[in-house]
């Protein structure tokens, strides 16, 4: 099987961010075929590589959307594929250039992680919307819900890890969830799914 070689743009902001590297935390495998993609709709933790492979005899490409377009495979060719790793939490909506009018489109939706997963009031928990630091221009908006609440702003960070001291906080189930932000576009992934954590009485 062939792979293909194209780096997705603009691959100097995103480095730091998204890697098509070989060493991968994980990998999920979507098929591209005419005209969708199978799974179209993808959950996987961060850090986690997507690799898409054309198992039709048609081109297509795997094209994040418009306004934040992180990623641009460009025509993937028979039995060709294109990997792209996912660092940072979020909802990341998708197309094939040439057949997303036929309704060949898609989701990558990347969950953050919570550590640990409980303890009593006063637990240091480790809140984790990404994989990697992030580099200018991108940052990482993060929610909090408390129990009964809804999601409000919590806290903007260029950090893969952020500590949240639970101390004087009431017993319950808590949530988080993040978006990754470009702060020169004002562009959002959509955002991750509520990451929960419980504090105990």
């Amino acid at each position: 099987m062939l792979r293909l070689a194209r780096r997705a743009a603009p691959l100097g902001l995103l480095l730091v961010l998204f890697s098509q590297s070989a060493a991968l935390a994980a990998t999920v495998n979507v098929s591209m075929t005419n005209f969708v993609f199978t799974p179209s709709n993808v959950k996987t933790p961060i850090g986690s590589t997507v690799i898409w492979t054309n198992n039709s005899g048609t081109p297509h490409t795997s094209t994040g959307d418009s306004p934040l377009s992180l990623w641009d495979s460009g025509s993937v060719g028979p039995a060709q594929t294109f990997q792209f790793q996912f660092t940072a939490a979020g909802a990341y909506p998708y197309h094939c250039t040439f057949h997303a009018g036929m309704g060949m489109v898609g989701t990558v939706t990347v969950k953050m992680k919570a550590t640990p997963a409980s303890g009593g009031a006063g637990t240091m928990f480790q809140i984790k919307p990404a994989s990697k630091n992030a580099a200018s221009p991108f940052v990482y908006e993060i929610q909090m819900k408390e129990p009964g609440g809804s999601f409000v702003h919590w806290q903007t960070t260029t950090a893969k890890t952020v500590i949240w001291d639970s101390t004087g906080l009431a017993p319950g189930v808590y949530q988080f969830r993040s978006q990754l932000v470009n702060t020169n576009t004002g562009a959002t992934s959509g955002f991750s799914p509520g990451k929960k954590v419980t504090i105990t009485p």
